[in-house]
């Protein structure tokens, strides 16, 4: 039997690292009232050491005290634990914060989700990384309405259907008759996304169904979905899932 000291080991380590940087507290009570943006931080052991509510539910659970000294591996499938734990080692290892990452996640029924996530490694007053904190923001499909997409409807859609193809995204923002800087902002303030993240995001969903769907050739699914080559398919899908095309393809077979 556990002794009746280990379960106060996940709220000690969450009480010294909210001592060592303050402002974390005051962050998740913030979040807290945040529904649509998931907060958490981590020890450098990888394990929950805070979380707002809407983390917490996302993760399948009730109470904050069921996430704490926990790690990804212990809470989410393994196909998503190994991309979160990917990406939280490249903080910890260079300290460099991440910023507008788009991330994909595979659900357990195969449906896809995307993120738009910021990561930054936390330090203590003695300058050293005692933690990663990061915030997730879901993004969704702009509704299908004509009135409220304008004329970045037609150029949204060419996005979505056509990402295979090699297409210039200065030509569709001509196409849509606004200026540059006008469809910049524009297709942010709809989507959530740059429209060039809006093409990848595209590329790499509809490549992460091959993956899962068929047995082709890494080369052959680079092709079909639209990039350059396979090195720079590896490299952008490994950006979004935290995982190589053959770890994913390897990942979601094991998985199923």
């Amino acid at each position: 039997m556990p002794s009746r000291s280990a379960p106060t080991r996940p709220r000690s380590r969450r009480d010294a690292i909210l001592s060592s940087a303050p402002g974390l507290a005051a962050a998740e009570t913030l979040f807290d009232s945040i529904g649509d943006v998931l907060f958490c931080v981590k020890d450098r052991g990888r394990c929950y050491v805070a979380a707002n509510e809407a983390f917490i539910h996302r993760a399948g659970l009730r109470h904050r005290s069921e996430l704490l000294g926990r790690t990804a591996h212990e809470i989410f499938p393994a196909i998503l634990a190994a991309g979160y734990e990917q990406q939280d080692d490249e903080v910890f290892a260079t300290g460099v914060n991440v910023h507008d990452r788009l991330e994909m996640i595979t659900r357990a029924d195969g449906g896809i989700g995307w993120f738009v996530s910021q990561k930054v490694a936390v330090k203590n007053a003695s300058g050293e990384v005692v933690a990663l904190a990061g915030i997730s923001r879901d993004l969704h499909r702009p509704a299908a309405h004509g009135a409220e997409l304008g004329t970045l409807a037609a150029v949204l859609e060419t996005l979505h259907r056509d990402c295979a193809k090699p297409l210039r995204i200065e030509s569709l923002a001509k196409k849509s008759g606004l200026s540059w800087s006008q469809f910049q902002r524009r297709v942010r303030a709809i989507t959530g996304l740059t429209p060039r993240q809006v093409l990848t995001k595209s590329r790499i969903e509809a490549a992460a169904q091959m993956l899962r769907s068929s047995n082709d050739a890494l080369s052959a699914v680079a092709f079909d979905c639209g990039f350059y080559d396979q090195a720079a398919f590896s490299r952008q899908f490994r950006s979004a899932t935290g995982l190589s095309p053959g770890e994913y393809r390897k990942a979601f077979h094991t998985a199923g």
